[in-house]
């Protein structure tokens, strides 16, 4: 099944965490696509690549909320640095960054 079919087949709730997302989607999908790309985050950053993915798959399963609403209901922030236990925050701008960065060959 293509991701687009995989979507469309999810029954999704207003409150599905990434977690509920993630036993629902094949991971190997993310993984696959990103290496058959290169586009695979090798540096830390706060929003890697993997999670960029599926704040495009949260985007449209969650065509109502704002962008930065996905991204922290999904949780997809990776802690500061200097915060190790707190949740990251990541503004509009980084997140239209790291969305440019991935492209759009790992999702297509």
């Amino acid at each position: 099944m293509e991701l687009g079919q995989a979507l469309l087949a999810a029954s999704i709730a207003p409150d599905t965490s990434l977690d509920v997302l993630s036993r629902e989607l094949d991971l190997d999908w993310i993984k696959r696509a990103l290496e058959a790309t290169g586009t695979a985050t090798i540096r830390r950053r706060k929003l890697p690549a993997e999670y960029v993915v599926w704040i495009v798959v949260g985007m449209a399963l969650f065509r109502d909320r704002p962008i930065q609403d996905v991204v922290r209901h999904l949780n997809l922030v990776l802690p500061d640095a200097d915060k190790p236990r707190g949740r990251g925050r990541v503004s509009g701008g980084a997140i239209v960054q790291a969305r440019d960065r991935l492209g759009s060959e790992p999702l297509a």
